[in-house]
């Protein structure tokens, strides 16, 4: 993958993006690549390439947790592997969680299992907002905002997970 999918798809850089351009940036850059369309097999196996690259950063800029970590490396933040911090009592706080979770799915708790469903998207919903506010700003993002964003986006992935387990649960699949 290219190390800057709005490049790849024509997009200026942001976090706060609207899926309908990602998905006609992705539509045009696709038709242009068509196998049809190419005057021989060697720019067909090419544009196939290209194509792959085209797919895989729509796939990355319609993911919000993954568009938040591509504008942290944009703008010179720190990776996931750099810096894992999260904030104090929040492992501690998240691990009872997940052992609600367990239980009320052990018990077949429908209405505790929603509960932290609802708390989860709650979470989730202000991770990802938090987010935005440090990353979408003009002046770019400085090394504070940053490492802020990477803390949030640390923390906003355990409830990602946690609702990867309720609809695991609640499909029969494992999470």
């Amino acid at each position: 993958m290219t190390s800057d999918p709005f490049r790849v798809l024509g997009l200026e850089p942001a976090f706060e993006l609207d899926p309908e351009q990602v998905r006609k940036a992705t539509l045009v850059r696709s038709a242009r690549l068509h196998p049809d369309r190419a005057p021989d097999p060697i720019t067909a196996a090419e544009n196939a390439s290209v194509l792959a690259q085209v797919n895989e950063a729509a796939s990355t800029l319609l993911d919000d947790l993954a568009r938040a970590e591509v504008m942290i490396r944009i703008h010179g933040g720190p990776g996931p592997s750099e810096d894992r911090t999260l904030p104090d009592g929040f492992l501690e706080d998240i691990l009872a969680t997940r052992l609600e979770l367990e239980e009320a799915v052990a018990r077949g708790d429908d209405v505790g299992k929603e509960t932290l469903r609802s708390w989860a998207e709650a979470e989730w919903t202000e991770r990802r907002r938090r987010v935005a506010a440090l990353i979408d700003r003009d002046p770019a993002p400085g090394d504070v905002e940053l490492r802020e964003a990477r803390r949030e986006v640390n923390r906003w992935r355990y409830s990602q997970r946690m609702l990867d387990q309720i609809d695991g649960d609640a499909s029969g699949r494992e999470a």
